[in-house]
């Protein structure tokens, strides 16, 4: 069995836990590829950025430990790493799926986001953009921007911006103006099929899940469900509620 490790590059934490988990698979009959690839799981060592950054490199099955801070991707504890990947090697886990966004420009290539596609300012001061829901326009926004988010998204930038939390199991796209000068300033839910194309009147931004790229005034930005899904690896049955109650509380 092959394990791909993806270890947050500067927590001193990360990168002793990696040699000792390295150290016990390599105990246990398995090894480390340094090709994702070739890798059988893929295991994110840091926080949830560290767990987005695995899936960009691997479709393997994530599993993520939580060497951050706030993890809801990265859900087991260090204590409970080698516990993890025994029971990885014994066959005694679960693979839930999450939806993933395709996000470019019509007509362009389009890039997966695991968490969300936001659009934002290229410089100082707000921006004007244009908000087109299935061919029909939703709403023109003056804002610091927008987020649309996948369900795994929704405990992230979406819901610090005032988004609702939105159980990852689902398929939706979440839609979330970043500071709206309007009166009209709620997230919107949308079904999963739906297509989504922002036109903003300026320069600006796109990142996608934290990795940015420019968009020119004009050009339409068009984002959708990807037919990838994300694989995570999980034990138990503990349900989405009572992991956010323990994260939140």
């Amino acid at each position: 069995m092959n394990f791909f490790f993806c270890v947050h590059p500067t927590r001193e934490e990360a990168r002793a836990l990696h040699a000792e988990l390295n150290e016990y698979v390599s105990s246990l009959g398995a090894k480390e590829t340094f090709d994702p690839a070739l890798a059988d799981f893929t295991v994110a060592i840091g926080g949830d950025g560290t767990v987005v950054a695995a899936c960009r490199l691997s479709d393997a099955p994530v599993i993520g430990i939580n060497a951050g801070t706030l993890g809801y991707l990265a859900r087991i504890e260090p204590q409970n790493a080698k516990d993890a990947l025994l029971a990885v090697m014994k066959g005694e886990y679960g693979v839930e799926k999450r939806m993933t966004l395709l996000c470019g420009p019509a007509g362009g290539e389009k890039t997966t986001a695991l968490n969300d596609a936001v659009l934002s300012k290229a410089d100082a001061g707000v921006i004007r953009f244009s908000v087109t829901v299935d061919g029909i326009e939703l709403m023109r926004y003056t804002a610091d921007g927008i987020i649309a988010a996948t369900p795994t998204g929704s405990t992230g930038y979406s819901l610090s911006a005032g988004g609702p939390i939105v159980d990852p199991a689902g398929e939706n796209i979440i839609l979330t103006p970043v500071s709206p000068h309007t009166l009209i300033n709620r997230p919107i839910v949308l079904s999963a099929q739906s297509k989504v194309t922002l036109v903003c009147e300026t320069d600006a931004l796109i990142s996608l899940d934290g990795s940015a790229r420019p968009l020119s005034a004009g050009s339409p930005y068009e984002i959708s469900r990807s037919d990838r899904y994300m694989r995570f690896v999980t034990f138990g049955r503990e349900s989405f509620i009572a992991r956010l109650r323990k994260k939140l509380s």
